[in-house]
């Protein structure tokens, strides 16, 4: 991989001393950290616009992107650092001083078209995860340590989200339940009745058709769908034009996973919900038996960034993650489980259920 020279990282200079700005998620600004001086970011959103997923699926994928070395010349202290070129922000690593870098977007197909700025700022995350930390009685007593200002990173993380307009028939049995008395004899010869439930299956059809309005999908694959998915929703109204300046001072990632890879998990997604929605059509007091043919049209799509504070953490050689949503202050965690404080507990019932045990028999 050939090394470039470069000079085209984005810098924000202060236009009252000259240092670097960078975004103030509480005043939704860029802010001298020296001087104060805020700069404003205009706050449209003309240029989101939702794009034929038809017409971005006739092309054949992702180009192979031209990921190239970079070297980049640091303003503050001169040094020579080396990156890649689809690192969308680059800290030095002599001075970290920040950059943004502009290349990183173009080395995808698709840009994004919208961002939602921070809004949770570095104070408040590491004040929700330490309020996290002391949380839960199973957690081990040291967790606590990773609680550390460098523990959580801002990064703005790639999303794809999807429209479709579906028509959906379906076919099955609801199931209509009713009592019969039936007669029994007991242990003593008696004569006995009871009412059993039964079930009369009817033969069922119908339509069912919706519209579905940004299904929200993570485009990295350092997180499952399932842990993107624990700290929704977004208010994605907010949404505003992509601006690099946002991204002074935070980190960010390209997509990984492609928009059609994207598009079937959305897809997944909507099958779901289209099938729990003819079950509940076919459903009198239950159901079986139930399929769904359903017809998919009008699929759009956009690309956006959202904020997360992320934190991975390694304790005892297994991975756990921390998020805040960065827009509304949602959090995700997992957490280990202390081995010694589960034998505690395992060891004080079992003394409890003794102590009965033996007091039952003394009386």
């Amino acid at each position: 991989m050939e090394k470039v020279q470069t000079d085209s990282l984005l810098l924000f200079p202060c236009p009252g001393c000259n240092a670097q700005l960078y975004f103030n998620p509480e005043h939704q600004k860029l802010e001298c950290k020296y001087c104060g001086t805020q700069v404003a970011i205009d706050q449209s959103n003309n240029q989101i616009k939702e794009k034929s997923l038809r017409q971005q699926l006739s092309v054949t994928g992702d180009p192979d992107a031209a990921i190239e070395q970079l070297v980049h010349k640091c303003e503050r202290c001169g040094s020579e650092s080396v990156f890649i070129s689809e690192t969308p922000t680059f800290t030095c690593s002599f001075c970290n001083f920040e950059a943004v870098n502009p290349v990183a977007y173009k080395t995808r197909l698709i840009q994004p078209s919208g961002i939602i700025p921070f809004k949770i700022d570095k104070q408040q995350s590491i004040t929700i995860f330490k309020n996290w930390l002391g949380k839960g009685w199973w957690a081990p007593g040291d967790l606590k340590e990773f609680a550390r200002q460098d523990a959580l990173h801002g990064t703005y993380l790639p999303f794809w989200t999807y429209d479709a307009q579906t028509f959906s028939e379906w076919t099955g049995e609801g199931g209509r339940h009713y009592y019969v008395t039936v007669e029994d004899t007991d242990a003593n010869g008696n004569k006995t009745t009871r009412q059993e439930q039964r079930t009369e299956w009817i033969y069922r059809s119908g339509t069912y058709n919706t519209t579905f309005d940004d299904i929200l999908i993570g485009g990295g694959d350092e997180l499952t769908q399932k842990e993107y998915e624990s700290v929704f929703p977004f208010q994605l109204e907010e949404l505003v034009n992509f601006d690099a300046r946002y991204l002074s001072g935070f980190q960010a990632d390209v997509y990984d996973i492609s928009v059609s890879d994207g598009y079937a998990q959305a897809e997944k997604i909507m099958e779901r919900e289209i099938y729990d929605a003819c079950v509940d059509q076919c459903r009198i007091d239950t159901y079986r038996n139930v399929q769904v043919s359903t017809n998919y049209e009008n699929q759009t799509y956009k690309h956006i960034l959202l904020p997360l504070w992320v934190c991975s953490y390694k304790y005892k050689s297994k991975q756990y993650h921390f998020l805040v949503n960065g827009q509304t202050g949602k959090i995700y965690g997992s957490k280990p489980v202390s081995t010694a404080k589960v034998v505690l507990t395992v060891i004080v019932v079992l003394i409890v259920i003794l102590a009965i045990y033996f007091l039952s028999q003394q009386q």
